[in-house]
């Protein structure tokens, strides 16, 4: 698949090679798929829609996949780790997830990131010891939240080696007892947005 809206110059160790589902997402985020204003009225998505849609594939195709895990369910909480940066997002989504996939804490799921270069990193974010040092913010897309390509989705996860999934549940484990429940909209669109903290 040809990239239209990432930066061709870099490219992830591990990635995602997931195709999108429109139909999760547009579950999550229904502002990509309904036709408003003029563009509506012509029967059609907006530039700004079709950018982020396309954009979605895009991050799930090439982007970085790591380990994420289910921190708490109520309300539902995932760690999102990168080895970039060596730290976790934390993020929150809706309740109806819970049941939808079966969570509990400790649930493995699979992040795909996207990266922004800069030095400082954002306010929730932190460089831990083995932190590249290259980037200041991640976007992290759950996999298993948009995602119905289940046999790579799993594939992945298993070949993900478990001192990974170690960090991050230490890190969450860190990240909870600093920032409580403060944590990032997990939903495509926003999860790139620093969490409160």
């Amino acid at each position: 698949m040809p990239t239209r809206t990432l930066d061709d110059r870099t490219s992830a160790s591990d990635p995602g090679r997931i195709t999108l589902s429109h139909d999760k997402v547009r579950v999550l985020t229904p502002e990509l798929y309904e036709k408003r204003g003029l563009w509506g009225l012509l029967g059609m998505l907006s530039p700004e829609q079709r950018f982020w849609r396309t954009r979605h594939e895009e991050h799930l195709q090439h982007g970085d996949s790591r380990a994420a895990l289910v921190v708490s369910i109520d309300p539902l909480l995932v760690a999102a780790y990168t080895d970039e940066l060596d730290c976790i997002a934390m993020l929150r989504f809706p309740q109806e997830l819970v049941q939808q996939y079966s969570l509990q804490p400790g649930t493995r799921l699979l992040t795909v990131n996207l990266y922004a270069r800069g030095t400082t990193p954002v306010a929730d974010l932190e460089n831990g010891p083995a932190s590249y040092r290259r980037y200041s913010n991640f976007t992290p897309l759950i996999a298993d939240f948009v995602s119905e390509d289940r046999a790579r989705i799993e594939r992945r996860k298993a070949a993900i080696e478990e001192p990974e999934w170690l960090r991050t549940r230490a890190l969450a484990e860190r990240y909870l007892a600093r920032h409580g429940a403060n944590a990032r909209d997990g939903r495509p669109l926003h999860s790139h947005k620093p969490a409160q903290v």
